[in-house]
């Protein structure tokens, strides 16, 4: 078979194995993004495959450093793998579908890659059991984890630039911040505290003090206060970043900064007090968000 005879064929398997690794990261994305989906599906099609395929990326990761059956040595190899396989994904040579599919996206959306190997080493800082010193440091590793994915989302949106990026972190650190509110007692049973370590013991507190904590007007209460008050901040500053992104992804990244700012409005109404069943919306108050996210993105420009 002569070149020109094969290229056609490898083109079109290519574009099978895009198509293949969309439909299984949409799958990844609609099965494990239980909050972040809904505002995902307000983005179009082709931003869409691209945003879904980064979600695909990160659980992977994540997967490998929450998993209780393997030991820490087998997870930092497995995380090592998976950032050595962006090798395939940056020379267009991708393996697998779900390669392919990130191949595709950071292709069309320029997605510098160590973005991607900043966020598995980011998730490589929770093999360990883990602890910050200061506010510092935990913003070091909400970077790490959450806002580089920003600063990928926003590239898929169509916004870029040194401002972007900034706000882009912003909402990154938001976001996970909530998380470790809303997961205080699930973490510490896998041995990490996220939260500043100084201001614990400004507070004259230690941290099973802090998992002890009841709602009401007490040392540990208002230590958790001053974190989600920190939080709602950040959401605050990073709601300068809609006028950046175009008028089509807007309600999709309204969708995701209503949907986390309600999550932490509802931890705040307890407290933030650790609770061992996981705080989730459910789906009717998600689709109001995304209404509201549609009107404030789209409509009114403003979360």
């Amino acid at each position: 078979m002569s070149v020109h005879q094969a290229r056609p064929a490898d083109a079109l398997h290519g574009q099978q194995l895009v198509a293949d690794g969309r439909r299984e990261c949409a799958r990844v994305a609609r099965n494990g993004a239980r909050t972040f989906y809904v505002a995902f599906c307000l983005l179009p099609p082709r931003r869409r495959h691209a945003i879904h395929a980064v979600y695909a990326f990160s659980r992977v990761a994540d997967d490998i450093a929450d998993d209780p059956a393997l030991p820490a040595a087998e997870k930092h190899r497995r995380l090592g793998e998976l950032r050595d396989g962006l090798g395939a994904v940056y020379s267009a040579a991708p393996h697998t579908p779900r390669q392919a599919a990130l191949a595709d996206a950071v292709r069309v959306f320029d997605i510098p890659r160590p973005l991607l190997e900043t966020l598995v080493d980011g998730v490589a800082m929770d093999v360990e059991p883990r602890r910050h010193a200061d506010l510092a440091a935990l913003r070091a590793y909400c970077h790490a984890v959450a806002g580089v994915v920003g600063q990928m989302c926003i590239r898929i949106f169509g916004a870029a630039g040194p401002e972007a990026d900034a706000l882009a972190g912003e909402l990154g650190f938001a976001l996970q911040l909530t998380n470790i509110l809303r997961d205080l007692a699930e973490d510490a049973a896998d041995g990490r505290f996220y939260l500043p370590q100084d201001e614990l013991a400004a507070h004259r507190l230690d941290e099973a003090a802090v998992l002890a904590a009841v709602p009401g007007d007490a040392p540990a209460t208002r230590f958790l206060a001053l974190q989600a008050e920190r939080a709602a901040q950040a959401f605050q500053a990073a709601g300068a970043l809609l006028p950046l992104v175009p008028r089509g992804s807007r309600p999709c990244l309204a969708g995701i900064a209503l949907l986390y700012r309600t999550l932490l409005d509802r931890l705040r109404e307890r407290d933030c007090v650790p609770c061992q069943a996981r705080l989730r919306l459910d789906t009717r108050t998600k689709l109001a968000v995304a209404g509201r996210a549609v009107v404030g993105g789209a409509v009114i420009g403003r979360l």
